[in-house]
C-alpha cells in the first residue's frame, strides 16, 4: 500500500512538473454554496502554490471597503481562522479541485471549530482567479457570495491566499462570530 502511495505521488508530482506552463486562467472560478457540496475541478493543480500575506491583506482591504461603503463595520482578521482557510486553499490548489468541502469530509464550520475557534456561525467563500482583484470582482458579482462579506453578523475573518503564479489565485474566505 505505501507504494502505491508515493508511486501516486510520483506521477502527481511528475504531471505537475511537466504540464505545459499556462499563459492565463481561463476566467474566475467562485464555488456554491456548502449545502450543494458541489466539487468544482480547477484547470490547474500545482503543490507549489505558497500563501502570501501581501494579497491576503490585499483581500482584507478590498473585503472591508465593501463593508464600509454599505455602513456595515469592517471584519477584524483572526489568525487561526487565517491557518483554516491557508490550509484548505493549499489543499484545494495542490489537489486542483474548488469546493467547500475538504478532501477528508470537512465543511468550513467543522474545520474552524476543529482547531478550536468559538464562534457562533461560520461563512465561506472560495474562488479561484488570475488574480486578487479578479478574484473579489466574481465573489461580488456573485449574490450569496456578496452576502457573506456583507453579513452585519460577522465580526471576524481569515483569509488564505494561495498564489500559484502564472497559475493564478485559489482565495478562502472564512468568516465568523
Amino acid at each position: 500500500m505505501p507504494r502505491v502511495a508515493f508511486l501516486s505521488a510520483l506521477l502527481l508530482t511528475v504531471a505537475v512538473l511537466v504540464a505545459p506552463a499556462p499563459t492565463a486562467s481561463p476566467g474566475p472560478i467562485v464555488a456554491g454554496t456548502p449545502a450543494a457540496m458541489v466539487v468544482y475541478p480547477l484547470p490547474y493543480r500545482t503543490t507549489a502554490a505558497q500563501t502570501s500575506w501581501d494579497l491576503e491583506v490585499t483581500m482584507l482591504n478590498l473585503i472591508n471597503n465593501e463593508r464600509v461603503a454599505a455602513g456595515l463595520a469592517p471584519l477584524m482578521p483572526h489568525a487561526t481562522i487565517r491557518g483554516v482557510a491557508r490550509a484548505h486553499g493549499r489543499e484545494m490548489f495542490a489537489f486542483g479541485y474548488l469546493s467547500h468541502v475538504s478532501r477528508s469530509g470537512l465543511s468550513p464550520q467543522q474545520r474552524v471549530l476543529r482547531r478550536g475557534v468559538r464562534v457562533r456561525i461560520v461563512g465561506e467563500n472560495i474562488a479561484y482567479a488570475a488574480d486578487i482583484r479578479e478574484a473579489h470582482e466574481a465573489l461580488m458579482a456573485s449574490e450569496a457570495h456578496r452576502q457573506n462579506i456583507l453579513l452585519p453578523d460577522y465580526r471576524l475573518v481569515g483569509i488564505g491566499v494561495v498564489d500559484g503564479g502564472t497559475y493564478g489565485v485559489v482565495v478562502v474566505e472564512n468568516f465568523g462570530n
